[in-house]
Protein backbone atom coordinates (compact mmCIF):
# COMPACT_ATOMS: atom_id res chain seq x y z
CA UNK A 1 0.00 0.00 0.00
CA UNK A 2 2.81 2.14 0.78
CA UNK A 3 4.58 1.98 -3.25
CA UNK A 4 3.88 2.62 -6.18
CA UNK A 5 5.74 -0.40 -8.46
CA UNK A 6 5.15 0.01 -11.92
CA UNK A 7 4.43 3.13 -14.28
CA UNK A 8 1.02 3.99 -15.32
CA UNK A 9 -0.11 6.56 -17.55
CA UNK A 10 -1.51 9.21 -14.80
CA UNK A 11 -1.44 9.81 -11.23
CA UNK A 12 -4.76 10.67 -9.09
CA UNK A 13 -3.29 12.79 -6.48
CA UNK A 14 -5.78 13.19 -3.25
CA UNK A 15 -5.53 15.74 -0.26
CA UNK A 16 -7.78 15.16 2.78
CA UNK A 17 -8.46 16.96 6.15
CA UNK A 18 -11.59 15.72 8.08
CA UNK A 19 -13.37 14.46 5.23
CA UNK A 20 -14.39 10.87 6.72
CA UNK A 21 -18.17 11.65 5.95
CA UNK A 22 -17.40 11.73 2.22
CA UNK A 23 -14.27 9.55 2.00
CA UNK A 24 -15.54 6.33 1.01
CA UNK A 25 -17.64 7.73 -1.85
CA UNK A 26 -14.92 9.41 -3.70
CA UNK A 27 -12.15 6.30 -3.28
CA UNK A 28 -14.56 4.18 -3.97
CA UNK A 29 -15.86 5.71 -7.08
CA UNK A 30 -11.95 5.81 -8.31
CA UNK A 31 -11.63 2.28 -7.48
CA UNK A 32 -14.56 1.39 -9.79
CA UNK A 33 -12.22 2.20 -12.65
CA UNK A 34 -11.75 -1.66 -12.77
CA UNK A 35 -10.66 -1.90 -16.53
CA UNK A 36 -7.96 0.65 -15.52
CA UNK A 37 -6.99 -0.73 -12.14
CA UNK A 38 -3.33 -1.68 -13.41
CA UNK A 39 -3.36 1.67 -15.53
CA UNK A 40 -3.16 4.48 -12.59
CA UNK A 41 -1.08 5.67 -10.08
CA UNK A 42 -3.24 7.19 -6.54
CA UNK A 43 -1.32 9.51 -3.83
CA UNK A 44 -3.10 9.75 -0.84
CA UNK A 45 -2.38 12.65 1.50
CA UNK A 46 -3.87 13.08 4.95
CA UNK A 47 -3.23 16.34 6.34
CA UNK A 48 -3.28 15.01 10.07
CA UNK A 49 -6.98 15.11 10.25
CA UNK A 50 -8.80 14.93 13.83
CA UNK A 51 -11.63 12.45 12.63
CA UNK A 52 -11.07 8.91 11.14
CA UNK A 53 -10.38 9.88 7.47
CA UNK A 54 -6.89 8.20 7.73
CA UNK A 55 -8.54 4.76 9.19
CA UNK A 56 -10.68 4.54 6.42
CA UNK A 57 -8.52 5.16 3.70
CA UNK A 58 -6.47 2.78 5.37
CA UNK A 59 -9.26 0.42 4.88
CA UNK A 60 -10.24 1.00 1.94
CA UNK A 61 -6.68 1.05 0.12
CA UNK A 62 -4.75 -1.95 1.97
CA UNK A 63 -4.60 -3.77 -1.25
CA UNK A 64 -4.34 -0.78 -4.05
CA UNK A 65 -0.90 0.24 -6.04
CA UNK A 66 -1.28 3.04 -3.62
CA UNK A 67 1.01 5.49 -1.67
CA UNK A 68 -0.42 7.05 1.73
CA UNK A 69 1.34 10.07 3.01
CA UNK A 70 0.18 11.46 6.70
CA UNK A 71 1.22 14.09 7.90
CA UNK A 72 2.94 14.57 10.93
CA UNK A 73 0.83 17.90 11.49
CA UNK A 74 -1.25 20.12 9.56
CA UNK A 75 0.06 21.72 6.93
CA UNK A 76 -2.27 22.98 4.26
CA UNK A 77 -3.82 22.14 0.61
CA UNK A 78 -1.10 23.66 -1.59
CA UNK A 79 2.17 21.84 0.84
CA UNK A 80 0.39 18.94 0.69
CA UNK A 81 -0.81 18.76 -2.87
CA UNK A 82 2.93 20.16 -3.95
CA UNK A 83 4.24 16.62 -1.77
CA UNK A 84 2.22 14.21 -3.65
CA UNK A 85 3.16 16.23 -7.02
CA UNK A 86 7.09 15.54 -6.24
CA UNK A 87 6.33 11.66 -5.50
CA UNK A 88 4.20 11.55 -9.01
CA UNK A 89 6.44 9.05 -11.73
CA UNK A 90 3.64 9.49 -13.74
CA UNK A 91 4.01 12.10 -16.89
CA UNK A 92 0.43 13.38 -15.72
CA UNK A 93 -1.57 14.00 -12.53
CA UNK A 94 -5.26 14.54 -11.95
CA UNK A 95 -6.24 16.37 -7.94
CA UNK A 96 -9.31 14.47 -6.98
CA UNK A 97 -10.89 16.41 -3.52
CA UNK A 98 -11.82 13.93 -0.71
CA UNK A 99 -15.29 14.94 -0.63
CA UNK A 100 -16.09 14.95 -4.68
CA UNK A 101 -16.45 11.57 -6.98
CA UNK A 102 -15.98 10.71 -10.34
CA UNK A 103 -17.71 9.08 -12.79
CA UNK A 104 -16.99 5.14 -13.74
CA UNK A 105 -15.61 6.43 -16.87
CA UNK A 106 -13.53 9.15 -15.69
CA UNK A 107 -10.33 7.66 -16.63
CA UNK A 108 -11.39 5.81 -19.87
CA UNK A 109 -11.81 9.71 -21.38
CA UNK A 110 -8.80 11.19 -19.98
CA UNK A 111 -6.61 8.42 -20.97
CA UNK A 112 -7.71 8.14 -24.87
CA UNK A 113 -7.07 12.71 -24.78
CA UNK A 114 -3.35 11.98 -22.86
CA UNK A 115 -1.91 9.85 -25.68
CA UNK A 116 -2.54 12.83 -27.34
CA UNK A 117 -0.19 14.95 -25.33
CA UNK A 118 -2.24 17.70 -24.84
CA UNK A 119 -0.61 20.13 -21.76
CA UNK A 120 -3.69 20.84 -20.16
CA UNK A 121 -7.03 18.34 -19.91
CA UNK A 122 -10.15 19.21 -18.07
CA UNK A 123 -13.72 17.70 -18.00
CA UNK A 124 -17.03 18.96 -18.00
CA UNK A 125 -18.19 18.42 -14.02
CA UNK A 126 -21.49 18.27 -11.90
CA UNK A 127 -21.41 21.26 -9.08
CA UNK A 128 -23.97 19.56 -6.59
CA UNK A 129 -25.48 21.04 -3.33
CA UNK A 130 -28.11 18.50 -1.35
CA UNK A 131 -30.23 17.46 -3.92
CA UNK A 132 -29.91 20.30 -6.00
CA UNK A 133 -27.54 19.93 -9.26
CA UNK A 134 -25.82 22.23 -12.25
CA UNK A 135 -23.99 21.42 -15.21
CA UNK A 136 -20.91 23.18 -15.72
CA UNK A 137 -19.51 23.27 -19.18
CA UNK A 138 -16.78 25.20 -20.28
CA UNK A 139 -16.29 25.36 -24.53
CA UNK A 140 -14.42 28.87 -24.51
CA UNK A 141 -12.00 27.03 -22.05
CA UNK A 142 -11.64 29.98 -19.46
CA UNK A 143 -9.70 28.88 -16.83
CA UNK A 144 -11.39 30.81 -13.94
CA UNK A 145 -14.61 28.18 -14.78
CA UNK A 146 -12.18 25.38 -14.05
CA UNK A 147 -11.49 24.14 -10.63
CA UNK A 148 -8.58 22.59 -8.87
CA UNK A 149 -10.07 19.08 -9.25
CA UNK A 150 -10.55 17.44 -12.61
CA UNK A 151 -7.88 18.99 -14.76
CA UNK A 152 -4.60 16.78 -15.49
CA UNK A 153 -1.55 18.88 -16.00
CA UNK A 154 2.21 17.50 -16.53
CA UNK A 155 4.12 16.53 -13.85
CA UNK A 156 7.42 18.04 -14.89
CA UNK A 157 6.12 20.84 -15.91
CA UNK A 158 4.40 21.98 -12.64
CA UNK A 159 7.53 21.07 -10.95
CA UNK A 160 9.68 23.36 -13.12
CA UNK A 161 7.30 26.21 -12.58
CA UNK A 162 7.98 25.63 -8.59
CA UNK A 163 4.31 23.91 -8.17
CA UNK A 164 1.60 25.38 -6.13
CA UNK A 165 1.63 28.49 -4.39
CA UNK A 166 -0.17 29.79 -1.55
CA UNK A 167 -2.89 32.05 -2.98
CA UNK A 168 -6.54 31.92 -1.92
CA UNK A 169 -7.07 30.59 -5.73
CA UNK A 170 -4.08 28.81 -5.74
CA UNK A 171 -5.35 26.70 -8.82
CA UNK A 172 -5.87 30.26 -10.77
CA UNK A 173 -2.02 30.84 -10.23
CA UNK A 174 -0.56 27.70 -10.75
CA UNK A 175 -3.13 27.62 -14.53
CA UNK A 176 -1.90 31.21 -15.20
CA UNK A 177 2.10 30.37 -14.73
CA UNK A 178 1.32 26.74 -16.35
CA UNK A 179 -0.17 28.06 -19.86
CA UNK A 180 1.87 30.82 -20.22
CA UNK A 181 3.55 29.66 -23.41
CA UNK A 182 0.47 28.98 -25.28
CA UNK A 183 -0.17 24.94 -24.34
CA UNK A 184 -2.37 22.77 -26.17
CA UNK A 185 -5.69 22.52 -23.87
CA UNK A 186 -8.56 19.79 -24.73
CA UNK A 187 -11.68 19.74 -22.88
CA UNK A 188 -13.65 16.62 -22.44
CA UNK A 189 -17.45 17.50 -22.94
CA UNK A 190 -18.44 14.85 -20.49
CA UNK A 191 -19.68 15.30 -17.31
CA UNK A 192 -17.54 13.09 -15.64
CA UNK A 193 -16.09 14.92 -12.28
CA UNK A 194 -18.69 15.44 -9.69
CA UNK A 195 -17.97 18.53 -7.08
CA UNK A 196 -19.63 19.02 -3.88
CA UNK A 197 -20.50 22.31 -2.71
CA UNK A 198 -21.15 23.37 0.79
CA UNK A 199 -23.42 25.76 2.51
CA UNK A 200 -19.85 27.37 4.42
CA UNK A 201 -16.84 26.87 1.56
CA UNK A 202 -14.81 30.24 1.70
CA UNK A 203 -15.37 30.27 -2.60
CA UNK A 204 -18.77 30.88 -2.58
CA UNK A 205 -18.05 33.90 0.07
CA UNK A 206 -18.48 37.05 -2.08
CA UNK A 207 -15.79 38.86 0.30
CA UNK A 208 -13.22 36.15 0.19
CA UNK A 209 -14.03 36.58 -3.71
CA UNK A 210 -13.29 39.88 -3.74
CA UNK A 211 -10.15 39.69 -1.86
CA UNK A 212 -9.05 36.37 -4.25
CA UNK A 213 -9.05 38.20 -7.44
CA UNK A 214 -7.22 41.34 -6.14
CA UNK A 215 -4.42 38.91 -4.70
CA UNK A 216 -4.09 37.69 -8.56
CA UNK A 217 -4.49 41.23 -10.14
CA UNK A 218 -1.91 42.37 -8.04
CA UNK A 219 0.53 39.83 -9.16
CA UNK A 220 -0.54 39.88 -12.74
CA UNK A 221 -1.89 42.38 -14.65
CA UNK A 222 -5.57 43.28 -15.64
CA UNK A 223 -4.80 42.25 -19.48
CA UNK A 224 -2.88 38.83 -18.68
CA UNK A 225 -5.14 38.07 -16.97
CA UNK A 226 -8.08 38.51 -19.41
CA UNK A 227 -5.98 36.77 -22.00
CA UNK A 228 -7.26 33.26 -20.16
CA UNK A 229 -11.09 34.15 -19.70
CA UNK A 230 -13.42 36.50 -17.84
CA UNK A 231 -13.19 36.96 -14.58
CA UNK A 232 -15.13 39.31 -12.53
CA UNK A 233 -14.08 41.49 -9.23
Amino acid sequence: MNSLKNKKFITIIICCYNHEKYLAKCLNSILKQREFKSKFDLIFVDDHSKDNSIKIAEKILSKENSLLIKNSKNIGLVKSCNKAIKKTRTKYFIRVDSDDFVSNKFLKYFEKEIHKDFDLIFCDRVEFKKSKKKIIKNKEMNIFKMISCGVALKTKKVLKIGGYKNFKWEEYDLYLRYLNNSPKIKNITRNLYYYRKHMKSMSSNNLWQKKAWKELEKKYSFNYLSKFGNYKI
